[in-house]
């Protein structure tokens, strides 16, 4: 093993750490389900410029929805519609991490590279929303791709503008609009604080930035005013006077610190990483553009963030860059018994966790221990036997990591460890957690199991009535039983009640109750389905 490369395990870790979980289940509760309900009314309405169901909203993830729906149409062949929408999820962190990668080796050299990368893929919050169909993922390749820009200006100050430029477009299209508003603005102020900033390449690639940006988002500003008449002034008031502190009235509910709680867990370890880094270089003063690229970039994506009242703790995403930037460039100066803390804390809390998915593997498939089982089963994941590939594939995992550990054991200590540790086990429980629970998570967290029991009774139905229905169960129970969801209508011969609790609602004339039921274990909503007697 130790033959090759060491960049060539790294790379394969990577793709370890990204692939599993792209394909191969429906889209799940949460944001999978909302982005991919998304794409499928954009579908629906042919409308792709500027999504009508945006126009009332203070985010515009045209970005995503336009890279969802590309992968849709150039995969339909080979993958259904959801697997090859939430690929886009896995090209923009994979874009991510390279340009990390990029930005690492221009600013700090070639050992802050794999450093800059394996933290940015140990950030506890991303591993979730690479895996899912997620908008702001989007955001993440943007101002991953702004960050290079900038420090590629060093050298090559139009080259580096022009990709300035494109992150900053794209930052405003994937939605960060205010991000982008305020990155622009400080880049246009940056000679006044950065002496090294004051030559006049590097002035004329931050303008030639700006003048970029602005060229694409005009374009695309101007397409949409001249399609949408007053959908723009009408996003544009609600974005202002609802989310953001200065002109909402939700200022009750506003806490300035709430994103840098957030990055306690949601950046760990790169965000205690980023600070030992940031301690260092102060040894290179103040006005160092190592210190501050990254550091200003996070200073000023923070401020805009803690701007909105609506503060989601995805959104902290679009801070991982830089703090990985800046992990990379300290993780070579960490103490050793810093090192070494980080390095047992990774294989005993990794460990911990493998041991608990097996202990419910064996709960789910084998029925003991029988109080997991039980919890199991109120979650609606009940014992069905044993599971023969994911047995084998979930040994195979771990086998792997085992192996993996007594390698490295045998490996020289190098700076790099620690984190490599923390991605690799990041990488290891998120595969075993698929490999013995994909499917049983598939079944409670999709609306497969609803729409089969749909199709079941009404599957010869031309036209199907919702009632009650929000628009992401309207969208996938459609999308699942090929059925013509229709708002409550005459003409429709079956109809679907959903609602909030199990108590069954007053009689309804002229309707014959045929079935009710809801996803496996869930306890918040309720699906009952008549049909019209006369």
């Amino acid at each position: 093993m130790s033959r090759i490369p060491a960049h060539y395990w790294l790379v394969g870790l990577c793709l370890a750490w990204l692939l599993p979980g792209l394909v191969g289940h429906a889209p799940w509760k949460g944001p999978d389900a909302e982005t991919f309900a998304r794409l499928l009314a954009a579908r629906e309405q042919d409308d792709w410029l500027f999504p009508s169901g945006a126009a009332g909203a203070h985010h515009m993830p045209q970005l995503y929805l336009w890279l969802a729906q590309g992968l849709g149409v150039l995969l339909s062949p080979l993958l259904p519609l959801h697997d090859a929408a939430r690929l886009a999820s896995g090209i923009l962190v994979g874009a991510s991490l390279w340009l990390v990668a990029l930005t690492a080796r221009t600013l700090y050299g070639a050992n802050a590279v794999w450093p800059a990368v394996l933290a940015l893929m140990g950030c506890m919050g991303l591993l979730v929303p690479a895996h899912e169909t997620n908008p702001y993922t989007a955001q993440l390749a943007a101002i991953a791709l702004f960050a290079y820009g900038l420090a590629r200006m060093l050298t090559q100050p139009l080259r580096g503008g022009g990709l300035a430029g494109l992150g900053l477009a794209g930052l405003f299209l994937a939605g960060a609009w205010l991000s982008a508003l305020a990155l622009a603005l400080a880049l246009l102020l940056l000679p006044a604080f950065l002496p090294s900033w004051r030559t006049s390449a590097r002035v004329g690639g931050s303008w030639f930035a700006l003048t970029g940006a602005l060229a694409l988002c005009g374009v695309w500003l101007m397409s949409v005013e001249a399609q949408y008449p007053g959908r723009l002034a009408e996003w544009a008031r609600h974005a202002i006077l609802n989310h953001l502190v200065f002109t909402s009235d939700k200022q009750g509910k506003y806490d300035p610190l709430y994103f840098l709680n957030a990055l306690s867990w949601f950046a760990w370890p790169a965000w205690l990483l980023a600070g030992w880094a940031v301690y260092r270089l102060r040894r290179e003063g103040w006005d160092s553009i190592r210190l501050w690229l990254p550091l200003g970039i996070f200073a000023v994506v923070l401020v805009a963030l803690s701007l909105h009242t609506d503060a989601e703790q995805i959104q902290t995403i679009i801070l991982l860059p830089a703090l990985a930037l800046l992990a990379g460039a300290g993780l070579g100066e960490l103490k050793r018994g810093a090192a070494n803390a980080l390095l047992w804390f990774s294989l005993m809390l990794f460990s911990f966790f493998a041991l608990v998915f097996w202990a419910y593997w064996a709960a789910f498939d084998l029925g003991w221990p029988a109080q997991m089982a039980r919890r199991l089963a109120r979650l609606g994941m009940e014992t069905q036997g044993l599971r023969p590939w994911a047995l084998a594939l979930g040994l195979l995992i771990t086998s792997a990591w085992i192996a993996w550990l007594a390698w490295l054991k045998r490996q020289p200590r190098t700076p790099q460890r620690p984190i490599m540790v923390w991605a690799a086990g990041t990488t290891f429980v998120w595969s075993l957690l698929l490999a013995l629970f994909q499917s049983p998570l598939d079944n409670r967290l999709s609306y497969v199991a609803v729409a089969r029991s749909i199709q079941d009774k009404a599957g010869s139905a031309k036209c199907l009535s919702g009632e009650s229905l929000n628009r992401v169960q309207r969208q996938l129970l459609a999308y699942h039983t090929g059925l013509d969801f229709r708002p409550p209508a005459a003409d429709c011969g079956w109809l679907l009640v959903h609602q909030k609790g199990r108590k069954r609602d007053a009689a309804r004339p002229g309707w014959e109750l045929r079935w009710e039921g809801a996803r496996p274990g869930e306890r918040g909503e309720w699906f009952r389905l008549y049909q019209r007697t006369h």
